[in-house]
Order: structure tokens, then sequence, then C-alpha cells
């Protein structure tokens, strides 16, 4: 043994604690099964809080009475940009985009792995898939933070162009079956984030998949906060938000005064972060 007193601790060791044993072929070489929650995108929820496909009503009636009980303290614009949208049912109709965005979910995925059949007439063994992961590479849940879509072969990616086979993230994003959420530090390289600002734009603007009524439908993560706060587990909206086309950066009840698709959101201990990169505060 020498005395050399070598000394390295790294920066953070990210966990995640989801996955399942599957198998293994060696000593050091487990197969494991884990959830994966898709990178910058947010889809409306499919049972969250009691409410479910079951009973997507669970929570219309304390939701529609959300501004004059738990949320009557929070500030004047943001209520008024949430009125229209919790009326009319909002948990069941959060619950219908759920299950409209699963659908259409599940079908490009079984669309993308699918390679046809083969010359004896057989089907082929579907594509696996590619993910790639970004900074933080577990969420608070324990689930495995990532980019995912087919594994194409290098023939098929010289014949598709990037356009032509996104990410399964970006193309819920512009088929409307989901919102951007960009959260730092996990934020895109600028053609990419260029890619989802458009295709929520377009998406919004047309009015495809969760957005066909418009803004009446609250936003995936608007659901959650409000949910959460009629039963006292937050206090409203918990991460400040920036504007990526005008370099204000708003605190957590002002979110609704940045355009959809150029949201880009920080936890209270990175507005530090924010300011450096140049972010101002309103």
């Amino acid at each position: 043994m020498n005395s050399f007193p070598f000394q390295f601790k790294p920066e953070n060791l990210a966990y995640g604690d989801k996955p399942k044993w599957v198998s293994a072929t060696d000593g050091d070489t487990p197969t494991l099964e884990l959830p994966i929650r898709m990178l910058g995108m947010d889809a409306p929820e499919l049972h969250f809080g009691g409410a479910t496909e079951k009973n997507p009503g669970k929570l219309d009636s304390d939701l529609e009475k959300f501004l004059s009980k738990s949320g009557s303290s929070l500030e004047t614009g943001l209520k008024a940009h949430l009125k229209d949208r919790l009326g009319n049912k909002p948990s069941s109709r959060q619950i219908a985009a759920g299950k409209a965005a699963f659908d259409h979910f599940l079908s490009i995925v079984q669309k993308r792995l699918d390679r046809g059949v083969g010359k004896n007439g057989k089907p082929l063994t579907p594509r696996k898939l590619f993910i790639m992961a970004s900074k933080d590479v577990f969420d608070r849940y324990g689930r495995l933070l990532a980019y995912i879509n087919a594994a194409y072969e290098k023939k098929e990616r010289e014949e598709l162009a990037p356009a032509e086979r996104p990410t399964f993230n970006l193309q819920m994003i512009r088929d409307g079956h989901a919102v951007n959420l960009i959260i730092y530090a996990n934020i895109p390289k600028p053609e990419d984030l260029s890619l989802v600002q458009d295709a929520v734009h377009k998406a919004r603007t047309r009015r495809k998949g969760m957005w066909k009524d418009g803004n009446e439908t609250l936003l995936p993560y608007e659901f959650r906060w409000i949910a959460d706060t009629i039963v006292g587990k937050r206090t409203g909206p918990d991460r400040y938000c920036a504007d990526i086309t005008t370099a204000v950066l708003y605190p957590p009840q002002e979110y609704y005064k940045v355009p959809p698709e150029n949201r880009l959101f920080f936890y209270p201990e990175h507005v530090d972060d924010a300011i450096t990169m140049g972010f101002r505060k309103s």
C-alpha cells in the first residue's frame, strides 16, 4: 500500500428507487425494469388525487370551488387566468384529455416500433428503443428522466429527415397531447428548444388534442398544483417561470404571464442560476 492521499468526491450522485429486478447475464450485468418520466413535456393526467378513468369527476366539485376557498388568497391575475379553466367539470375534462393522450401515445409507439413483415411474410422483430438522459438523471420520484424514440437503424436514419423521426416527447407535443414542461437544469439545446416552442404554438393555435377547447382545460401541471393545494400539500404554484423570449423571470404565481410555449421553470433554489444565465426578475 502506498501513502498517496488520493481523494475524489463526485459533485452529486443521482439515484432512482423505482427499478424492478428482471434478470442478469453475469455478475455485473443485470437487466432492470424501471419507469421513465419523459423529459420536457407534460401530458394530461389519467389518474391523480383520486380522480381516475373510472371516477373522472372525483375532484370536479373541489376544483370548481377552489377560487372561493383554498385558492382565495392567490394573486388576482392568476385567479382570473384560472376562472374559465375551473368551470364545467375541470377534473372530468382533465381525465378525458389524459385518456386521449394515453391512447395516442400507445398508438404512435406501436406505429414507430413496427418494422412490418419480412420476405417470408412473418412480422419482423419490433424496433428497440433509444433513450437519452439529461443533466438530472432521475426526478424527485426516482424515475429516469429521458427522451425516447424508436431505435432506427443507420440506413433508416439516413433516409428519414430528423423532422420525420422526432422523439416521442416532441411528437406528443406536436400532436397536442402534451404541453412543454422544461425545468432547469434539463434544458434542451437551442435548436431543439425552438422545435418545442414551434410545436406548442402550432398545437395550441390550431386547437389540436388537449387544446381543442382553446384555453378552457387546465394544463397538467396546473391541475396537479391546484389538487395539491386543496389537500394542503402545496400553497399554490411553486416554480419560478422565465420567458425565454423576453428574459423576464416571474414569481410562481405569475407564470400565466408567459405564453405556454415560452415557459422555462426554475425551483426557488435555482433562481440565482437563472439570474446568472441572464434572466431578470419582473
